[in-house]
């Protein structure tokens, strides 16, 4: 049996070694993308992580953190709480701040810059007494290494607005991924003038036991105790939608995979139907062609999920992929390369059972045959699909699913996406029904319609075969259907987004420029000086001279949200904050609410909420508040961009003139109204790069599901062809004959995915993205594209069936109409 198994198995591998590398290479697309998003996603999470708890070591057990985390607390605070805890607990000091270094001549490079007590630190002690005996100055992560290696052997790093020179000799590498430098927290204090003054202490075990019940006790106005637990939800909360949202996009691109693995597996079946009646006929029974064609299948989908695993690595470690978003640090996410084995495990789980469910019912088939099949031309069951349910009772389910489908699709209900996930599942369920129930009265129509006219006959008999077998053939469709709709779908989410962001824009900044610090503008840092602000604001050359400034790591009650600081309209209460109505609908923190907010030059201040605006800016939320209000409770020395009015009594040229001189002055740039729109429009297609790749994933996949189907039509049909061939039928009718076939189901399925995406997109935008991130975009329907559909879809008709061509003119008519 075993004999069997491999000639089964591998000989037809050999043997058709091109039909069995399209199938892996279906497979292995989806995979692929899921790998890399999910790699992507944990990458994104550990940076967070990281960058809360200050490249910790597994011993952490939490943190009390000074509530002014910009100079944070007094250091007395230590001796308190050391006379709290157990004696199995080490406390671990920690001053936290940020570093700039220049990448290139325009760009400059954030990283967290951490002081530590060097001697009690169990994460960097025990490598410093590897070295030499001396303790270096600095200890930096292995991918801060690698980038001052693009630099020269001496780099200057800017820390609390002091410049300070690292060479070669001065720093050790500590091999832990992330970006960011450890230096003695004395030298770091006094860098920054605060003397005596620490950001947060670590609690670390050192043994596994512990009585974590005393350490909350420690209370103090300057101080809040954060659990490792509390860290870890309060990331998992923070990327929560990117990470959903993220694996939604990635196993679409798997469905798709698999509704092309099952085309492939049923035209497998068709083409080696003959074969398990030889077996039957030579002494095997039902239950071991049952096994034979899901090993196979298995095979095939273990093969597909080592392949895309290995692809989905190569693609996440190339940085093809990034995860972005408001909180993320892209040059921390690429730092890491990890690979947990849990993704990978996922990855080749998902490969195999999607193999297994994808071959089910072909399968099941094998199951069912009797060696009288051996001598049939074709099977005599009517049943096409669902058990054999009657067309009309298919069509009134279809029909229910696509409603029922779009009504669940489009509840609103907050942070949970699982209905509109549910309801985009029927609704493609219900497409992919009405699929096979029409293309038997599709080809009906069309057969009548063409006998008014002079058709060619080859044209006429590829149309009769896909009607013959509608089951594999709806198969393709309903692939090439489902690719569609992503691609629509997915360009319309990108088109409301890009609307509504322009709309924005033009809402929130209707000033003539914009000052900003171009280097600084990629590492999120704020680096046009207040003082300019302040200058500027009494020159009389400009109608007005706002300021603007953002925190994308602002925290509310252990949250992550975003602040936005501006000069209110007078309109408005500026001692008030005004809230995002995303934030009102996501953590119902809305008009009418209060809220506390730890500031730094007035602790923990309860703040009222005035009102709830439009903001399209946060997927969080976002907290706007006037600018002479934050003075009052922070400190700031620089902003992130100056907004500046143009005089009316001067012309273009002389407002631009200033602006020059200013900009040169401090070494800022000016931005009109059409570059700001462009700048946040670069932001945006940065966080949704990865959607444009996963619409050229489902096009390619596509793509491989109707030229497998082509080659495996030729396999199966492959004396009704050579015997075509042999009664006169030259290569140009068989070209049409393959060219009819393909451009029906092209058209076909794209026809049906478009009228799916009218169906998906309000499900998408108006359903997931507002559960999702709370707003709602303003629709748009990628008309421009429906237009060129007529162009393309014989053109890319043409090149798909080049391959199955060249197929079909390899056949050798001898060796087909040579009958066992």
């Amino acid at each position: 049996m075993k004999f069997v198994y491999y000639l089964f198995i591998f000989g037809y591998f050999k043997d058709n070694l091109p039909k069995t590398l399209l199938s892996i290479t279906g497979i292995s697309l989806g995979i692929a993308l899921f790998v890399s998003t999910q790699i992507n996603s944990w990458r994104a999470e550990q940076s967070v992580l990281d960058q809360m708890i200050g490249y910790s070591s597994e011993k952490f057990i939490g943190r009390y953190v000074a509530n002014n985390q910009n100079q944070g607390a007094k250091d007395s605070f230590l001796e308190e709480v050391e006379s709290h805890i157990p004696e199995n607990i080490r406390l671990e000091p920690e001053f936290q701040t940020k570093g700039t270094f220049s990448l290139t001549k325009d760009q400059i490079q954030s990283i967290p810059v951490i002081g530590k007590d060097i001697l009690l630190s169990s994460q960097i002690m025990p490598l410093s007494k590897e070295g030499k005996g001396q303790i270096p100055k600095y200890f930096i992560s292995q991918s801060l290494s690698e980038k001052l290696q693009l630099q020269t052997n001496k780099t200057n790093l800017s820390i609390c607005e002091k410049e300070i020179s690292i060479q070669e000799e001065d720093f050790q590498i500590i091999p832990t991924e992330g970006i960011f430098l450890v230096m003695d927290i004395t030298r770091l204090q006094s860098l920054c003038n605060q003397k005596n003054q620490i950001t947060s202490i670590w609690l670390i075990h050192d043994e596994n036991s512990g009585a974590k019940s005393s350490l909350e006790n420690t209370k103090s106005p300057d101080w809040i105790y954060e659990s490792k637990e509390l860290i870890l939800e309060r990331a998992g909360i923070a990327l929560g939608s990117l990470k959903i949202n993220l694996t939604i996009v990635s196993l679409v691109s798997v469905l798709i995979s698999f509704f092309m693995v099952s085309n492939m597996f049923t035209g497998l079946y068709l083409s080696r139907k003959r074969e398990f009646g030889i077996l039957l006929s030579i002494g095997t029974n039902k239950t071991s062609n049952f096994l034979l064609f899901l090993v196979q299948a298995i095979v095939i989908g273990a093969l597909g999920g080592i392949v895309g695993i290995l692809f989905g690595i190569f693609i996440a470690n190339t940085n093809f992929l990034t995860t972005v978003n408001t909180i993320t640090d892209i040059n921390q996410i690429r730092s890491y390369r990890q690979i947990p084995i849990s993704i990978i495990i996922s990855g080749f789980f998902i490969s195999v059972l999607g193999s297994i469910l994808a071959s089910i019912y072909n399968s099941y088939k094998t199951f069912q045959i009797l060696p009288i099949d051996l001598i049939r031309e074709r099977d005599v069951s009517k049943s096409i699909f669902l058990l054999g349910l009657s067309n009309q009772k298919t069509f009134i389910l279809s029909t229910l699913f696509i409603i029922v489908g779009t009504a669940i699709g489009l509840i609103s209900f907050a942070k949970q996406i699982l209905p509109g996930m549910l309801g985009v599942g029927l609704v493609i369920l219900g497409f992919v029904m009405l699929n096979f129930l029409c293309i038997p009265y599709l080809i009906q129509l069309l057969d009548k319609l063409l006998s008014r006219f002079h058709f060619p006959p080859a044209a006429e008999i590829g149309l009769k075969e896909i009607g013959i077998e509608p089951w594999k053939h709806g198969l393709t469709a309903s692939t090439i259907m489902l690719s569609t709709s992503l691609v629509f779908t997915l360009t319309s989410l990108t088109n409301s987004y890009e609307r509504s962001l322009i709309r924005w824009v033009d809402g929130e900044n209707k000033s003539d420029y914009s000052l900003i610090n171009e280097k600084k503008l990629n590492s999120g840092e704020p680096g046009v000086p207040v003082s300019l602000f302040e200058t500027l604001s009494t020159d009389p050359h400009f109608s007005s001279v706002e300021p603007f400034y953002i925190d994308s790591k602002f925290i509310v009650n252990g949250k992550y949200y975003t602040l936005h600081v501006f000069n209110f309209t007078s309109n408005y209460n500026k001692n008030d904050l005004i809230v995002s109505k995303n934030l009102c609908f996501l953590d119902q923190i809305c008009k009418g609410n209060s809220i506390t907010i730890n500031t730094e030059l007035n602790s923990r201040v309860s703040m009222n909420i005035q009102d709830e605006k439009d903001h399209f800016f946060s997927e969080r939320g976002t907290i706007m508040m006037d600018y002479s209000y934050f003075q009052k409770n922070f400190k700031i020395k620089y902003l992130n961009s100056i907004r500046i009015t143009k005089n009316k009594k001067l012309s273009e040229k002389e407002t631009t003139d200033l602006l020059q001189n200013i900009t040169k002055n401090f070494d800022l740039k000016y931005i009109n109204q059409t570059e700001l729109k462009k700048l946040y429009m670069e932001g945006m297609n940065q966080v949704f790069s990865i959607l444009d790749t996963l619409k050229i994933s489902a096009l390619i996949i596509s793509i491989l599901a109707l030229t497998t189907s082509l080659v495996y039509f030729i396999r199966e049909k492959s004396q009704l062809l050579a015997g075509l061939r042999a009664i006169g039928m030259d290569s140009f009718q068989m070209f049409q004959m393959i060219y009819c076939q393909a451009l029906f189901l092209v058209s076909f399925g794209i026809f049906s995915g478009i009228l799916n995406s009218l169906i998906l997109s309000p499900i998408v935008i108006f359903g997931i993205n507002r559960n999702a991130f709370g707003w709602i975009l303003d629709f748009q329907y990628p008309l421009s594209l429906v237009v060129k559909l007529p162009i393309l879809i014989p053109l890319i008709t043409f090149f798909i069936c080049l391959v199955p061509f060249s197929f079909l003119k390899q056949m050798k008519i001898s060796k087909e109409l040579k009958y066992e």
